[in-house]
């Protein structure tokens, strides 16, 4: 713990449900980064929270509703709308609680970036129009749920490995919640563009991913202006990967548009 307490590591909670770690920069610049994990995904990103704290980023990596730590049932509401709450708190409070010494950070927020991969990818995508958020980063994101159905990763049988191999940490209150994710308008970012600001999104894909297909990655970009880069090779990018050299100058540039 002493060591994450040198690095301005701390726990937080968002809306009273959300549980989230937060790292400071050494300086804040008034940046902040919301990371959106996968599913499943592991409830540790401390690689990827120092890599942007050390960026000048306040960097936020939260636990959806119903899953881990948070409080709620999973998929009751949409994961986009965690993102909204979070941005929401941090407009109007400006600070955050440290759950451990019980005090509060201030926090200077001027831009929120979003960087979100897989299953994390349209939780960001769709809170691209709100007004603080300058950017939005998509590792492999899922833009239409459809599509999953004929790959190597058919949905039915993936949520089914996840409430077996799981447990708690995603709880589900109706089986049925599962199927939400196919339906167009709850969490499908294909199907949504009139949710989307484009100009601010880029998606960054492989085109040997094997659990998410890149195949409606173009009609999806030609449709909301939506920046890509198509990588030759890769496979399915998570998180971590943003903190590889070569696409974090990709990334780089692009947020500083």
């Amino acid at each position: 713990m002493k060591k994450f307490q040198r690095l301005n590591f701390f726990r937080t909670h968002f809306a009273e449900d959300i549980i989230a770690e937060v790292m400071l920069p050494s300086k804040q610049t008034g940046k902040i980064a919301i990371l959106a994990g996968g599913l499943p995904s592991s409830p540790s990103k401390n690689d990827v929270l120092r890599f942007l704290s050390a960026s000048g980023y306040v960097a936020i990596f939260f636990r959806y509703r119903g899953s881990w730590e948070s409080k709620g049932n999973f998929l009751e509401h949409s994961p986009a709308k965690d993102i909204e709450d979070i941005i929401s708190d941090l407009k109007t409070e400006k600070k955050l609680y440290d759950v451990f010494s019980q005090k509060f950070t201030p926090i200077k927020v001027s831009s929120i970036h979003l960087f979100g991969s897989s299953f994390g990818g349209p939780a960001v995508i769709l809170n691209s129009k709100n007004p603080l958020v300058k950017k939005v980063i998509a590792l492999s994101p899922v833009l239409d749920w459809s599509t999953l159905e004929n790959g190597s990763e058919p949905s039915s049988s993936h949520f089914r490995f996840i409430e077996e191999g799981y447990g708690g940490a995603y709880r589900v209150e109706r089986s049925r919640d599962w199927k939400k994710l196919l339906r167009p308008d709850f969490y499908n970012p294909l199907t949504c563009t009139q949710k989307i600001d484009g100009k601010k999104v880029m998606i960054i894909h492989a085109k040997d991913d094997t659990i998410v297909s890149y195949a409606t990655l173009d009609p999806f970009a030609r449709t909301t202006g939506a920046t890509f880069y198509l990588k030759p090779k890769g496979g399915h990018f998570g998180l971590r990967h943003i903190t590889h050299r070569f696409l974090w100058k990709k990334i780089g540039k692009f947020l500083e548009k």
